[in-house]
């Protein structure tokens, strides 16, 4: 019942309290009155003086969050607290008064209290969480929801002062959304966010940081992708993982990765064998800038000549890879469109390379990509 309807039609408001006193009334057992317990000369008390005052929205919810924080770790199961949680975030966002809402979880976040939940650290569509480790880290996902502008001023202060790799990778995502939007910090702050978070050790098999990688493709910029390249030649435990997103964002951007791979040969030096030259692969040599820059990384005596195999095995290399991601959408594949014109750039470049005594001793390889990109070509001709 909506109490603006209520007050418009005050004669109505006063029957429906007639007929809810005189139901109540009808449905109570009827018992003697009881006996009037103030002293001689002094009014009763009227039972509604002694009745307690309405507790706000934002009282309400902070118990709310304190009745799930105290059976952590009890007898509840992690998947009826995931089901307890996600109750609480919708029912929260559903609230008039968002800032409010907010405001009260700021506050919890301030206070410092958490649990962990058992819950893995799940993500789901738009970069939302399906699971949330710690009551702090739901806490800092429905704050960012909620209240934007506060979620960037909070994700700041947890960012500067947590232990927990899965609050610092949601924290971040209150300062990482749609570039050139009025909720995005500078990409030179959070590429300072992603060293700090690439190169804590206690975080090195943690899920946050293996989460917070796609960083690296939500900035795209050569500073975060330089970073990201740096520390995959430490070999760090979440190496695939790291993979992963350079080549997510070379999808992405591959002039960026494929420039910064050819102007920076030794940054991926001791880094796992192959990822340069698959790295190289994903050039598009229909750009004249990246065709450049594949004419002159297959001259170049400083690459091992098995890399350069490596590199004609692989190229052009189209394979894609899609998800959940935290910082924004999801992947996405090659246009095909796209694919198509640049399948004839490759095979038009591949026939000038086989004639190039520099690159003789790759024939062997070079007659082995031509057969593959007439063979595509080919097909895509035929589906016109």
């Amino acid at each position: 019942m909506r109490i603006p309807a209520i007050r418009q039609r005050p004669w109505l408001a006063a029957a429906l309290v007639a007929v809810v006193v005189t139901g109540a009334w009808c449905l109570r057992p009827q018992a003697a009155a009881p006996a009037d317990t103030a002293a001689p000369g002094q009014a009763a008390k009227s039972p509604a003086r002694e009745a307690a005052a309405p507790r706000s929205a934002g009282e309400r919810m902070k118990d709310e969050w304190l009745s799930v924080l105290a059976s952590c770790g009890k007898d509840t199961s992690p998947e009826e607290l995931r089901r307890q949680l996600a109750a609480l975030k919708c029912r929260w966002l559903l609230e008039d008064d968002l800032h409010g809402v907010g405001l009260m979880c700021a506050g919890l976040l301030r206070g410092g209290a958490d649990a962990k939940t058992g819950i893995p650290f799940e993500l789901g569509p738009g970069g939302r969480l399906a699971g949330w480790p710690t009551m702090r880290v739901f806490l800092l996902e429905v704050l960012g929801e909620a209240d934007p502008d506060l979620a960037m001023e909070l994700g700041r202060e947890v960012l500067g002062s947590t232990g927990s790799a899965e609050e610092f990778a949601v924290a971040l995502k209150a300062l990482a959304k749609t570039k050139g939007g009025p909720w995005r910090a500078p990409d030179a702050e959070l590429e300072a966010y992603f060293a700090t978070l690439l190169h804590k050790p206690e975080w090195q098999r943690s899920d946050g940081l293996a989460q917070g990688l796609d960083l690296a493709r939500n900035l795209a910029t050569p500073a975060a992708t330089a970073t990201l390249a740096e520390w995959l030649k430490t070999a760090p435990p979440a190496r695939v993982a790291g993979q992963m997103a350079i080549h997510e964002t070379a999808v992405l951007n591959p002039q960026l990765v494929v420039g910064i791979m050819a102007n920076q040969p030794d940054l991926l030096e001791g880094s796992e064998p192959g990822l340069r030259s698959s790295l190289m692969a994903r050039a598009s040599v229909s750009d004249q800038g990246q065709a450049g820059m594949v004419e002159a990384y297959l001259h170049d005596p400083a690459v091992p000549a098995e890399e350069k195999r490596d590199f004609l095995k692989l190229y052009p290399m189209r394979s894609a890879t899609t998800g959940y991601r935290l910082y924004g959408s999801a992947p996405s594949s090659y246009e095909q469109g796209a694919v198509v014109q640049d399948d004839q750039a490759a095979l038009e470049a591949v026939t000038r390379w086989k004639t190039d005594p520099a690159l003789g001793e790759f024939l062997p390889q070079l007659n082995k990509l031509e057969g593959r990109l007439q063979t595509w070509v080919r097909q895509a001709g035929e589906k016109e």
